[in-house]
């Protein structure tokens, strides 16, 4: 990008305009929003909007919109200005984004926004583009636009339990595998898996990507995901181990455990059980 010059200036407010296609929407809770006023209120605007020039005494905000919101609601006549010339839809965007992530990381949903103008404006065809061009790793950039395919509560709850990007992304990939389970529908299904999250039964990304193995064997292991999603405190590695056990192998198990247990007891076998393992037993000789 070009290094330009830049300067400072208090600007008249009627000067001064919001971008629209800001992608930030959220600008802090009322009390943020009442703090900073207060701030302003005592101390002046302390760090100047940054602005860029669209024509002659028009400017439109890049960075610091809560700022001049706050100073509109002040009735401040104007307000201190950092001043860049006039630039390209690309150049402008790619700036706003450096500017307003730097200071307080947007939400995944202003970033995945934000990423996908920058992509446009610029004409990049692919994310790998994206990526190099803003010094991002590829996966952020990939988890950015997988984001915007996502419901907003979904997106909210990453956001609320604040989740690392690889358990993110993960939960993205695992949620285009859920289905339904017996009576628990997806979004349900996807509730009880923050909610482990948040008790901390599911701590890494790699058990959401045991968990989609098995939903896509839902079918074969539609009993003991039913268990896993009823039972708040049964982790990833409890379910595994009950997966493996399904059909022919929970049975053998089930009759290891019993013969285990009549022979720590002391119980004697009857006449038809001594039959039915001596026949086992010339089975499992032949079978191993």
């Amino acid at each position: 990008m070009t290094k330009h010059e830049f300067i400072f200036m208090e600007l008249p407010m009627n000067q001064v305009e919001r971008d629209p296609n800001q992608p930030r929407k959220d600008f802090g809770a009322e009390g943020e929003k009442n703090k900073l006023k207060a701030s302003i209120k005592s101390y002046g605007i302390e760090e100047p909007i940054k602005v860029s020039e669209i024509s002659e005494k028009r400017y439109i905000i890049m960075d610091g919109h809560r700022r001049y919101i706050c100073a509109q609601s002040l009735g401040m006549k104007s307000v201190p200005c950092r001043i860049y010339p006039k630039m390209g839809e690309g150049e402008f965007e790619t700036r706003r984004y450096e500017m307003q992530n730097n200071r307080r990381a947007w939400n995944a949903l202003e970033r995945s926004e934000a990423l996908e103008r920058i992509k446009n404006s610029l004409g990049l065809t692919t994310n790998h583009e994206v990526a190099d061009y803003l010094h991002m790793s590829r996966s952020a950039v990939q988890l950015a636009f997988q984001m915007r395919k996502q419901r907003i509560e979904y997106l909210s709850l990453m956001e609320r339990h604040n989740l690392p990007i690889g358990l993110r992304f993960a939960i993205v990939i695992l949620i285009g595998k859920l289905r339904r389970i017996k009576k628990i529908e997806v979004d349900e299904i996807v509730l009880t898996i923050f909610k482990k999250i948040e008790n901390k039964v599911i701590t890494k990304a790699p058990d959401i990507q045991k968990l989609g193995m098995m939903f896509v064997q839902a079918t074969l292991n539609e009993n003991e995901i039913h268990s896993f999603l009823v039972n708040d405190k049964m982790t990833i590695s409890e379910l595994e181990q009950r997966t493996r056990q399904t059909g022919f192998a929970l049975l053998v198990g089930d009759l290891i455990d019993k013969i285990t247990e009549k022979r720590k007891s002391g119980i004697t076998f009857t006449k038809v059980e001594k039959s039915s393992l001596a026949h086992l037993d010339l089975l499992l000789k032949k079978a191993i």
